[in-house]
């Protein structure tokens, strides 16, 4: 879900674009991060990368603004592991992103062979595709600062709610739907939402003889697109883009004359608020927002009856930045945010591990799927439950974790 930005998110959105412009043969004093001014293109990438979107019923969307209690904590300033940022980019972030660009691409071709070969069994593959490619997605919350927020990658493939009233009418229009006209729409006609939309339906309940004349196109269009911005993100953080340095190097560097992350600290509260702010868009944002207002269309993935696919993966996002892990990938930090913590107050670590799995199990235990849960009146109290649990573990994370950080 593309996210407004907090005033630490802009300031570091912007100097990422004006670090991103240095050359990543070297920086040195002369054209470090803090003395490049920030191009019009840069500006331009901030503003996208911030968007919510318009959508829904041709009506205006977005999300709402940063978590206000997150704009304030007690930071202890004590934070001096910088092996931990290291080996959280290096066993968490980069398996991720490499994964999701494999799903999307992987997305892309199952489209392809259902606009080939339009059938039941074609059509299941490919939502089972999307499906995969989205719960990928949702893992990489806890780390959708950097390029993904000051490229504006993230909108580009991730806002919502999309504009349903503007797709139906491209789906009816005459206009190119290629993936260079896919391209140059609003974010809200495209990215895995508008795919959702086309592949699923409103409600999971798209046949295959309601497939119109230009949807194979438009799918096409949309899987290519999404899949070469996922490249794109993939290749920001690994290599770097255009002659632009790695950002994986921008990150793990924080506090050796890095205007992003001037301190370690700053590194690491990154990393942290990256954690609490996952935990507020599946506790607050994602579940009980919608679930207070008893509003279905608030569900993110509703179109697919997926939003709790979402959830779980947000909230396995949290832990995976605490914990330093990527379990499908096999990777484990040999010193994370938990190793810290543990050296630093054991009991803590104990007590946020098991307010995690606290979390997980409440969250698994809302009955499926959660549009036609979340106004059931037998399951209001697990729903209720799960929204308790996520906050306790975000509320340890803002008063006893931060004040290490």
């Amino acid at each position: 879900m593309a996210k407004q930005l907090s005033v630490t998110e802009i300031f570091l959105a912007v100097s990422l674009a004006a670090s991103l412009a240095a050359c990543s043969s070297g920086i040195t004093e002369s054209t470090a991060p803090g003395n490049v001014a920030p191009s019009e293109s840069a500006t331009s990438a901030e503003a996208e990368g911030s968007e919510g979107g318009e959508g829904g019923e041709g009506g205006e969307g977005g999300e709402g603004g940063a978590d206000p209690v997150s704009q304030d904590l007690n930071w202890g300033n004590k934070f001096d592991q910088g092996q931990v940022l290291a080996e959280f980019t290096e066993n968490v972030v980069l398996p991720k992103y490499q994964q999701f660009s494999s799903d999307t691409a992987a997305l892309s071709q199952a489209i392809d062979a259902f606009v080939s070969n339009p059938s039941e069994s074609t059509l299941a593959t490919t939502r089972q595709a999307w499906t995969a490619a989205r719960i990928t997605w949702e893992q990489t919350e806890t780390f959708a600062f950097g390029p993904a927020t000051a490229l504006g990658l993230d909108g580009a493939m991730d806002s919502w709610p999309v504009n349903q009233t503007d797709i139906d009418k491209l789906l009816t229009s005459t206009e190119t739907l290629d993936a260079a006209a896919i391209a140059q729409l609003d974010d809200t006609q495209r990215g895995m939402h508008a795919i959702e939309y086309i592949l699923f339906g409103t409600a999971n309940n798209k046949t295959l003889g309601q497939f119109g004349d230009r949807d194979p196109a438009y799918l096409q269009a949309l899987g290519q697109d999404l899949n070469a911005q996922a490249a794109i993100l993939l290749a920001s953080w690994d290599k770097g883009v255009n002659g632009q340095p790695a950002y994986k190097d921008v990150f793990t560097t924080a506090g050796t004359n890095n205007s992003v992350y001037p301190t370690l600290v700053a590194g690491a509260q990154e990393l942290v608020t990256g954690i609490i702010d996952s935990l507020t868009e599946v506790g607050e944002e994602k579940l009980e927002a919608p679930f207070l207002a008893q509003d279905t269309a608030g569900l993110e993935s509703r179109f697919s009856l997926q939003t709790m696919n979402d959830l779980a993966s947000n909230l396995q996002s949290a832990e995976n930045g605490y914990l330093g892990s990527f379990a499908e990938a096999k990777t484990t930090s040999d010193l994370s945010l938990s190793d810290y913590v543990a050296q630093v107050d054991p009991a803590l670590d104990r007590e946020l591990k098991s307010q995690f799995l606290a979390a997980k199990t409440a969250l698994d235990s809302i009955p499926k799927p959660l549009e036609k849960s979340l106004i059931d009146v037998d399951a209001k109290a697990t729903i209720e439950a799960a929204v308790d649990a996520i906050t306790q573990v975000k509320t340890t994370i803002e008063t006893k974790l931060v004040p290490l950080i």
